[in-house]
């Protein structure tokens, strides 16, 4: 199927004055976050969808398409002003997105695996819907998981415990869906240097983080110009695009509208013992690496060896300011810089800001990391919450190899090319130093090393 023109802006909102699909709308948008899409912007986040007037309002601005969040939230309009979203989330819904481009068929193949697997593990409710272009939206309601794992609150587990059901179905289904791609003719598509990854031909997306987003049932979408229309899951193999034209569409199946209370134990208790054995994976590796990898260097590293991420951050924000200061701080220490250089450079950054952080907060951050004599690096690149959901990770050739923005830093200083004015400076490759005399170098080195 080729791209569809976009409906004339009447039809649009036709489709989206139907009473039963705004009683839809109003149904599974209670509770949760609500973002607008508009044919040129997205809406300001938070927003919600509380009554009738609500939907209609942003249909009449111009909304062509809405997406809500898996978290259901207190009050989700208070979302910017808690610091800890943990007192604010009630609950969170599970839904798993398949998107595959080389393959409708090949969605399908991937949609009714996981299916399948969630059943195995004593799931009966699950919801399915066409996610209004490449793939499918898997959900699992919230009140089929046990309210505590242990002692915590499963609401206090989200983003952690989503990421990693989904990494752990993953990793239970990737020898039958290497098949899957292989019989579907892209085994050329799957090669990567270290064998064979399905999920670059048909992705079950793990790229869970704070105040998650899925694209509403019934939503059109902004490209497509097809209804993400819930179908039940035995309808799958007879599904074809064209049944979600917004013409074609009735209301009769919902979208984590069923559930049975605790159905759902077995899996997060799988997943959490996956976890487990992950977290240990990673802890041994760690202790078999150097512990050297950050020490602080003696003299603050030039800003040419930033990382792009980093670079983004400096630039100036308009979400995730406060995170991004506690990045920035954790990182000009760890590369060497004084608090006082520190300082100077975080009131420049927040005048960057579309709005500055409140001077009384950036203070209050700086005195506390002034009286903290422990040097700690920034979050690591993959840490839920941060680069990637803040939409700033760069992601260049050297980013992708490395953990953390110091690795990359240090990385630099020591790969720099022959022609860099500091051609001659030899650099510690496990704290970033510069000497100048070779003896010097080496025996820092290996004192470094030790």
């Amino acid at each position: 199927m080729g791209e569809r023109e976009k409906p004339q802006d009447w039809k649009i909102r036709q489709y989206y004055e139907q009473e039963e699909l705004v009683n839809r709308f109003l149904d599974r948008g209670q509770y949760r976050e609500v973002v607008p899409t508009y044919e040129e912007s997205y809406g300001q986040r938070p927003d919600a969808i509380n009554f009738p007037g609500d939907f209609q309002q942003f249909v009449e601005d111009g909304a062509v398409a809405f997406h809500a969040s898996v978290e259901r939230w207190r009050n989700p309009l208070l979302i910017d002003s808690v610091s800890n979203l943990d007192d604010l989330r009630k609950s969170w819904d599970l839904v798993i997105d398949i998107d595959c481009d080389y393959s409708f068929e090949l969605a399908k193949e991937t949609a009714k695996l996981v299916i399948e697997e969630l059943r195995q593990h004593g799931i009966e409710n699950i919801s399915v819907k066409f996610s209004g272009n490449r793939g499918f939206h898997i959900g699992v309601r919230a009140e089929a998981f046990p309210e505590k794992v242990g002692d915590e609150g499963i609401a206090n587990l989200y983003p952690e415990l989503g990421r990693g059901i989904v990494d752990y179905i993953r990793e239970k289904l990737e020898d039958e869906l290497v098949e899957k791609v292989r019989d579907a003719g892209f085994e050329e598509e799957m090669e990567t240097d270290e064998g064979l990854d399905p999920y670059q031909v048909s992705d079950i997306e793990n790229d869970w983080g704070q105040r998650h987003l899925f694209r509403m049932p019934y939503s059109l979408h902004d490209g497509s110009w097809l209804v993400s229309l819930p179908i039940r899951p035995e309808e799958i193999d007879d599904f074809e695009k064209e049944d979600a034209e917004m013409d074609k569409v009735d209301f009769e199946v919902g979208f984590l509208d069923s559930f049975e209370e605790n159905e759902a134990t077995n899996l997060v208790v799988q997943a959490m013992d996956f976890m487990e054995q992950k977290r240990e994976k990673r802890k041994e590796k760690r202790v078999s690496k150097s512990d050297k990898d950050f020490e602080r260097p003696d003299e603050a590293i030039s800003e040419k060896h930033f990382p792009p991420t980093i670079k983004n951050i400096l630039e100036g924000l308009e979400d995730g300011r406060k995170r991004a200061l506690f990045v920035l701080v954790n990182f000009y220490r760890t590369v060497g810089y004084g608090m006082d250089e520190i300082e100077a450079k975080i009131w420049e950054w927040n005048e960057r800001n579309k709005e500055p952080l409140r001077d009384s907060y950036v203070k209050g951050q700086l005195n506390w990391h002034r009286k903290r004599s422990e040097i700690v690096p920034p979050p690591n690149y993959d840490s839920n919450g941060y680069y990637k959901d803040m939409q700033v990770y760069e992601g260049d050739s050297l980013e992708e190899k490395v953990s953390n923005p110091v690795s990359y830093v240090f990385r630099k200083v020591k790969n720099r090319s022959d022609d860099d004015d500091d051609e001659d400076d030899l650099v510690c490759p496990y704290c970033g130093k510069e000497y100048e005399m070779e003896s010097y170098y080496k025996k820092h080195v290996q004192e470094c090393f030790e």
